[in-house]
């Protein structure tokens, strides 16, 4: 008969207990996901060793004809570097994490756990109005993996759906700062064309250097780390919705 009494004394406690962790698991889902509502930039670190690690260590990502590169960084501002022959500065990556629509999905379940995806701005020639507005809110476009090739682009759900639009996500460890795609940091540097600007970012999906593909076994592949560098000051991030921008 004691022993029943403990126990019964014993069930609103654990229940409390059981409660106040479960309070806390939706606090650190909310805290999560608004978190990954924050747009950044992205920098790339190299630790290669290669003659050519320099044209890659310290660049950052940006978006020019429907893909992702490599491009230096000006030192003063962190932002793309306007070149000395007169080539402007291209549009930076500025992204954040938010989930793709299933429905969109080919062969999808419906209902299912909605895949992370992630989308950024994209440059003002890239948009239907060619002089947008001061107060116009900036086009998105889904950030994708080639499923043929491995390239990463960007572009409209209805191109993006067809092909690896995730899961993204960052890696696990204290800063959290490396982007991931399908679980793993095999995101890789491709020298497409020389002379120090023709640098693509690859989805290194086996992990093998690309050699299955035959620009994996043609051209240089540097393994990298894509790091998150976020927008200081960014309160506007923090409203973003996906309802916000135009999907094409």
């Amino acid at each position: 008969m004691i022993l029943e009494l403990l126990a019964l004394a014993a069930i609103p406690t654990a229940a409390g207990i059981s409660e106040a962790a479960h309070q806390q698991r939706i606090v650190n889902r909310e805290a999560d996901a608004e978190n990954r509502k924050l747009r950044f930039y992205l920098d790339v670190y190299c630790g290669a060793k290669s003659k050519k690690r320099d044209e890659v260590h310290n660049a950052m990502v940006v978006l020019r004809d429907g893909k992702l590169y490599l491009w230096p960084k000006d030192p003063e501002t962190n932002l793309p570097l306007a070149l000395e022959d007169g080539t402007p500065a291209p549009h930076p990556f500025t992204g954040f994490y938010t989930p793709f629509p299933n429905a969109e999905l080919p062969n999808s379940l419906v209902p299912s756990s909605p895949v992370l995806g992630l989308v950024s701005t994209i440059p003002p020639s890239d948009s239907q109005s060619s002089k947008p507005s001061s107060d116009e809110k900036p086009k998105l476009n889904w950030i994708y993996a080639d499923k043929f090739t491995m390239e990463v682009k960007y572009g409209p759900r209805v191109k993006a759906r067809d092909h690896i639009i995730g899961p993204w996500d960052w890696t696990s460890d204290e800063d959290g700062l490396g982007l991931m795609l399908e679980g793993d940091e095999t995101l890789v540097a491709v020298e497409e064309e020389k002379g120090g600007l023709g640098w693509a970012v690859y989805f290194d999906r086996f992990d093998d250097g690309l050699k299955w593909l035959e620009i994996g076994r043609e051209k240089r592949v540097l393994r990298c780390s894509l790091e998150r560098r976020l927008l200081d000051g960014d309160e506007v991030a923090k409203r973003i919705r996906v309802k916000e921008y135009q999907s094409g």
